[in-house]
C-alpha cells in the first residue's frame, strides 16, 4: 500500500505545485514504483519489528540502484520514474543514498516531490517496528527536519 500511497501523494503535489497534466501523470508513476527495488530485499529485513543492524541498513540502501536496474529491465523509460526510483533518498546536505553525493539544485524537483512523499506516508503510517503518527504531528516534525538539514547548509552559503 505504501507505493499507492505516494503515488496519490505525488499526483496531489504535483497538482497543487501546479504542474502539467503530463508532468502530473509522470509523478504519479514515480511515486508507484519509487520503491520497486525493495523487491529484491529480504522481507524480514523490510518488515523487522525493530532497529536494523549496519549489515541490513546497508542491504537495505541498494534498493534504488536495484529499483533502477529493474525498471531498465522491463523496458521502462520514463525520465522522472527512473530518476525518482535512483534519487528519492538522496539529501541536500550530500548524504543520502546510494551515495551519488548528490547536493541541494543537483536533485531534481521530482526526487524532491517523492522523498517527501515517502516520508510523510512512511510516518503516518503504521509500521512493524512503529505506530504512526497523526498527520499534523508529521507535517510538524518534518517542518522541525528541515529546518534542522537546512541550517548546517546556509552555513556554506
Amino acid at each position: 500500500m505504501h507505493s499507492m500511497a505516494a503515488c496519490a501523494l505525488m499526483v496531489a503535489l504535483a497538482r497543487e505545485l501546479g504542474l502539467s497534466e503530463a508532468e502530473t501523470r509522470q509523478a504519479g508513476l514515480a511515486g508507484l514504483l519509487h520503491d520497486i527495488g525493495k523487491a529484491g530485499i529480504p522481507l524480514d529485513a523490510l518488515n523487522k519489528p525493530c532497529a536494523l543492524t549496519d549489515e541490513e541498513f546497508s542491504l537495505v540502501k541498494v534498493h534504488p540502484e536495484r529499483g533502477h536496474k529493474l525498471l531498465m529491465q522491463a523496458k521502462i523509460m520514463d525520465a522522472v520514474a527512473i530518476d525518482v526510483c535512483l534519487h528519492y533518498h538522496e539529501k541536500v546536505n550530500g548524504k543520502g543514498y546510494p551515495p551519488h553525493k548528490l547536493q541541494a539544485d543537483e536533485i531534481s524537483l521530482f526526487a524532491k516531490m517523492g522523498a517527501v512523499c515517502d516520508v510523510y506516508d512512511t510516518i503516518t503510517s503504521n509500521r512493524p517496528y512503529k505506530a504512526g503518527w497523526e498527520p499534523g504531528i508529521s507535517m510538524q516534525r518534518m517542518a522541525q527536519w528541515v529546518v534542522t538539514l537546512m541550517i548546517p547548509c546556509l552555513r556554506l552559503l
